[in-house]
């Protein structure tokens, strides 16, 4: 993701900040919603291909 040369950082604060403190103390993570989906849709390809790869493997070690 491309950031104009003139971003800068917010403080955080209020609720966001709760939220971060208790993720850090925690050992949890903070996430969006869509960063959340793409996570899974990545998770589902991956594991899609490693079922097709031993599907494959299985036919044709069957063939054999």
């Amino acid at each position: 993701m491309k950031y104009p040369l003139h971003t800068q950082s917010q403080p955080v604060v209020g609720e966001a900040a709760k939220k971060l403190i208790e993720a850090i103390e925690s050992g949890r993570a903070i996430t969006n919603q869509p960063a959340l989906n793409l996570a899974k849709r990545i998770a589902a390809r991956r594991r899609q291909a490693k079922k097709n790869a031993q599907s494959k493997n299985c036919i044709l070690h069957n063939a054999r």
